[in-house]
């Protein structure tokens, strides 16, 4: 999916460790013990993925460790098996289905299908050709190959229920089921401009949602680089509100009330026209603009 992955996230190649750092940061939490800092990142994190003991609210996908990458930084030669180590295996069921992406001229549409195929199209009238052939995700990698000959390959994160996050050659996408994309699709956004355009990114000023099963969270940016934080789902995750800045694919964020001194930064990607890309320290997530706002 070389032209459509390139639109959206050619600008923003370091986004493509967003599971690999996921994962190393969240061993890192259990490493470093008991700062506040981590235990509510760590609690934030459970929400989303679960943690393995069945007190998250949603599955998350995610790979471990690049053997690949070990391997270089142990300063020895791939070997064909620490290669097929990194192959993924089956299509993942929950990738089955089919999933959309908003564009600003329509959407753009893809099948993955249980037997290990796929197709694409482009309804958005933006020149991305249609292209089907074959495709296995597992363990938090995915690859495809066109019937064309052209190849791709990459990490991704399912955000359940609605979400995944895949990235690949040259960035990455946030893509969503049908139903919250054709929602999104159908929202107007009146542009915002930032009080402090040095340290505010205007793309991020507003409400944003981030979809868990038994509701969501919300955070608010406003113009003048404050935010608010809390939850929609019943899970016990803690309001906050401070100081937020968002620049050049940064992000930071510092609690004042709530819980007061708790930080978190990382990077993001702004996938036009409604969502919103951040990691941070504990892992990835994809925030939605909310109609009627």
């Amino acid at each position: 999916m070389r032209q459509q992955i390139g639109v959206v996230g050619r600008a923003l190649l370091l986004f493509a460790g967003l599971v690999a750092a996921l994962c190393f940061a969240h061993g890192t939490a259990h490493a470093q013990g008991a700062s506040i800092d981590d235990q509510v990142a760590q609690q934030e994190f459970c929400n989303i993925a679960g943690c393995g003991n069945g007190g998250g609210q949603t599955t998350v996908t995610h790979t471990g460790p690049d053997p690949c990458y070990l391997a270089q930084n142990a300063v020895r030669p791939c070997t064909s098996a620490d290669m097929e180590a990194l192959k993924p295996q089956g299509v993942d069921p929950n990738l089955v289905g089919t999933w959309e992406i908003p564009m600003k001229g329509g959407l753009w549409v893809l099948t993955i299908n249980a037997n290990g195929t796929y197709a694409f199209r482009s309804e958005a009238h933006n020149g991305a050709q249609a292209q089907a052939g074959s495709f296995a995700a597992s363990n938090g990698a995915w690859t495809m190959k066109a019937k064309t000959g052209y190849a791709d390959s990459g990490n991704y994160l399912y955000q359940a229920p609605s979400i995944f996050i895949a990235t690949g050659k040259l960035g990455a996408a946030s893509w969503m089921r049908p139903e919250l994309a054709q929602v999104a699709m159908g929202c107007t956004v009146t542009a915002q401009k930032s009080a402090n355009p040095t340290n505010l990114d205007a793309n991020l000023v507003g409400t944003w949602q981030l979809p868990v099963k038994t509701g969501n969270w919300v955070l608010e940016i406003t113009a003048d680089g404050a935010y608010k934080f809390h939850s929609e789902a019943q899970d016990g995750a803690p309001s906050h509100a401070g100081v937020f800045t968002a620049s050049k694919g940064v992000w930071t964020l510092t609690a004042t009330t709530g819980i007061p001194g708790y930080t978190d930064h990382g990077v993001y990607l702004f996938q036009t026209p409604d969502i919103w890309m951040a990691q941070g320290n504990l892992g990835g997530a994809a925030w939605i603009r909310p109609c009627n706002r």
